[in-house]
């Protein structure tokens, strides 16, 4: 109904309760700028392009899929911590409050949570978005290419803010800020990949007659 710009009439039998406006997905898509239409890195240039299962908004990202990135981010944050045991880099993947520059993207998870909820930080989220934008601009290949891709847009910058923490590994072995980023891509990643493979099973099976019927094989019609 919001893909398709539902709206309630006033001239109909049923009158709305409220005057509640829903956000329609064909007025977040604006044409893309220049610099969103920009081709993928040098690493990246020869992979070939897929028709991916939001085609209707591809890379431009509305107020729609920013919302749904943001309470994404917080179940892979949820994941991450898990897994990661030190104190300082589970800090910076969370946020004790809603970011006041990131409010309206922060909006379906403050609406949902009811103080159970991860908030993800700005860095997660800004990972988040740059996996899902390569996803949809290219073939999903492993995780480590679109980590590579990840890398390549945000590189050193210190995007969960952790500042002398980075270098703080032993013997220098590893460096937390890419750490953080691989966890990060790996989640959403596999996150992603079970997504489409629904997608692509429902695909399979619209024509299916024990689909259909389902409940009538399997019940008999009770």
């Amino acid at each position: 109904m919001v893909r398709c710009g539902v709206s309630s009439s006033s001239s109909g039998n049923v009158a709305a309760q409220d005057e509640t406006v829903s956000l329609s997905a064909f007025e977040m898509s604006s044409s893309p700028t220049a610099e969103e239409t920009e081709e993928l890195p040098s690493p990246f240039a020869n992979i070939p392009a897929i028709v991916c299962d939001h085609s209707y908004l591809p890379t431009h990202f509305g107020g729609l899929v920013d919302n749904a990135l943001v309470y994404i981010s917080g179940f892979v944050v949820r994941q991450i911590l898990k897994k990661l045991s030190c104190d300082v880099c589970r800090g910076s993947l969370v946020t004790d409050a809603v970011p006041t520059s990131f409010d309206q993207s922060y909006h379906l998870l403050t609406l949902k949570n009811k103080g159970g909820l991860m908030i993800p930080s700005e860095g997660t989220v800004r990972v988040v978005r740059s996996a899902e934008r390569f996803i949809r601009q290219s073939t999903l290949g492993q995780a480590a290419l679109i980590s590579e891709f990840v890398w390549a847009e945000i590189g050193s910058e210190d995007v969960f803010f952790l500042r002398g923490h980075i270098q703080e590994t032993q013997f220098g072995i590893d460096n937390y800020h890419f750490v953080l980023m691989s966890l990060i891509v790996s989640v959403f990643h596999k996150l992603r990949l079970h997504h489409i493979a629904k997608l692509k099973t429902l695909q399979l099976q619209s024509g299916n007659t024990r689909k259909k019927l389902c409940k009538t094989i399997l019940f008999k019609g009770y």
